[in-house]
């Protein structure tokens, strides 16, 4: 009886599997397992270490440190894409829903998300049967760029961006508390300049010559922290949903210069304001030019 319901169910998760393809080829997404090593080049790896036995959440199972072979056995959900997987997945669907003592999985842990080493077809039956763990050998990866599970095209971008900025800077080795994720592309190059501006001067001021790594551990002291502080104390994150702490640093140094060069009060304090002023104009514009057409086909 198990044995035909796991048929069943196979066919029913191949045929959602084909679904998903179609509308992933119409879209562009992607239309195969995420590959590890396409998120370590991204991100840049500084170490591995083991992070022992348990049960983590099948929803952060994200893609695969397997060979290209067996990523095109499945979809970017698990479901099985390849029909010569029957055999094999039925079984382990037999074994997990009698209460079969199953081997737990090996996975990479790369900041929020996991990738599979061993195991894809007993994930792919547990978010068949809607289980919500499984139990996994886990060997923690760091990298340079943190990673969550929403791993696209673009967050592998920003990731490689944010891996790159900070080789360079060596920020996570001076400043091992410094968390600088932007939200968009292109913000780090910003940064940069910023860091590289603050170098110029500092030299000018010490009167030699200061390392890159130097400028930018002085720069996140003396520059960054005390406009990091002044976006806190003002709660500009919980007034710009969607928004990273360093977002906010490039969008206030924009307005401080602005003020400055207009001659106003200038500062971290009123660039915040004008920041939070903007946005509040601008998200006012959006409602009404949503609202407005509204309320012309009210009075027709």
């Amino acid at each position: 009886m198990e044995e035909i319901r796991a048929a069943e169910d196979f066919d029913a998760a191949r045929f959602r599997a084909f679904g998903r393809a179609v509308r992933n080829a119409l879209t562009g997404r992607a239309r195969r397992l995420v590959d590890l090593d396409a998120v370590l080049d991204a991100a840049g790896p500084e170490g591995r270490s083991f992070g022992g036995m348990r049960e983590i959440p099948i929803s952060q199972i994200v893609g695969t440190a397997a060979s290209p072979a067996k990523a095109a056995d499945f979809d970017p959900g698990f479901l099985p894409a390849n029909r010569r997987l029957r055999d094999r997945w039925t079984r382990v669907y037999t074994a997990m829903v009698e209460g079969g003592e199953l081997p737990p999985i090996d996975v990479y842990r790369v900041g929020d998300g996991y990738y599979v080493i061993d195991g894809h077809h007993r994930v792919s039956v547990a978010r068949s049967l809607g289980r919500d763990t499984i139990n996994a050998r886990v060997i923690d990866v760091r990298t340079r760029a943190p990673l969550g599970t929403n791993v696209n095209h673009e967050e592998l971008l920003k990731a490689a961006e944010y891996a790159q900025f900070l080789e360079t800077t060596q920020l996570h080795r001076l400043r091992p508390e410094a968390r600088l994720e932007c939200s968009r592309l292109g913000r780090y190059d910003e940064i940069f300049k910023h860091i590289l501006g603050h170098q110029y001067f500092l030299g000018l001021e010490r009167g030699h010559q200061v390392s890159l790594p130097e400028a930018a551990a002085s720069w996140y002291d003396t520059v960054y922290t005390p406009i990091a502080k002044a976006i806190r104390r003002h709660k500009v994150l919980e007034q710009l949903p969607g928004w990273t702490e360093a977002d906010v640093y490039v969008e206030v140094t924009r307005r401080w210069l602005a003020l400055s060069e207009a001659g106003q009060p200038a500062g971290p304090h009123p660039a915040v304001h004008e920041l939070l002023n903007d946005e509040a104009r601008r998200w006012w514009q959006r409602r009404w030019s949503i609202a407005l057409p509204e309320r012309r086909e009210t009075r027709r």
